[in-house]
């Protein structure tokens, strides 16, 4: 399976639920096998269930309505006067005559999303402005001879305490083996959990380990027996060192 390019730019919409349903799929596609892009959604969605606590709760003037529907109400002389600039006003004046309930309930979710969005920017800003050292980390694995094709990439969290293997284009194997994950540390192996593939070679792991897997200087993926061996048996299929 092939990675498609990072569709960083549609996140902050999927986040909101604004895409249109074939950039929906698109994006759902891409952050299922995409590590990077499927963290940085997590961030966009972690700021945008805090929006509805981002608009403080405020109670419109009583004469807010009628100053609203005066201001958009076409002139009795038969010329319409519009003023320049305010374009929220001709909006507010379509939603008015399509709806009159409507008008003013329109203009107060407007407003609630205009500042919601700058909320949301200013929270981004502030997690894109964590340094590096405080980021999630992510270390590439390479197929060897006995699985070419193959690619993975472990995920390590912020504080270094646990993190997701993520692996493509690995053969399918018998229901009697299983690949298992080896955590490397002056040359002794640490088992990090046991997984398989589906048809298409695409497979994941919550990675198990007994310490901070920063503190291991390699990584590496054997084909094993079904649940895993005490030690690397079989054929190496991915690794990788820091």
């Amino acid at each position: 399976m092939t990675v498609e390019p990072h569709v960083t730019e549609l996140l902050p919409a999927y986040a909101l639920d604004c895409l249109d349903d074939e950039e929906l799929v698109q994006v759902a596609e891409h952050v299922a096998v995409c590590a990077e892009c499927r963290a940085e959604l997590r961030a966009y969605q972690a700021v945008t269930d805090q929006l509805a606590l981002a608009v403080p709760e405020t109670v419109p003037p009583a004469d807010l309505k009628y100053r609203l529907v005066e201001r958009i109400r076409p002139s009795r002389a038969g010329k319409v006067s519009r003023p320049r600039n305010l374009w929220w006003q001709q909006l507010v004046g379509v939603m008015q005559r399509s709806a009159p309930a409507w008008g003013l309930a329109g203009l107060v979710l407007i407003v609630a999303l205009a500042l919601s969005n700058v909320w949301l920017w200013q929270q981004l800003d502030r997690i894109r402005a964590v340094p590096e050292t405080q980021a999630m980390r992510t270390i590439a694995l390479t197929g060897t001879q006995a699985a070419p094709q193959a690619t993975g990439m472990l995920v390590i969290s912020a504080d270094g305490e646990h993190g997701t293997l993520i692996v493509d284009g690995l053969p399918p194997l018998d229901p009697a083996q299983q690949y298992q994950l080896w955590l490397i540390q002056d040359g002794q192996r640490t088992s990090g959990g046991v997984f398989s593939v589906n048809h298409e070679g695409y497979g994941s792991l919550w990675v198990l380990s007994p310490q901070p897997l920063e503190g291991y200087s390699a990584f590496g993926i054997t084909i094993e027996p079904a649940g895993g061996s005490p030690g690397p048996t079989g054929d190496k299929v991915l690794g990788s060192t820091l």
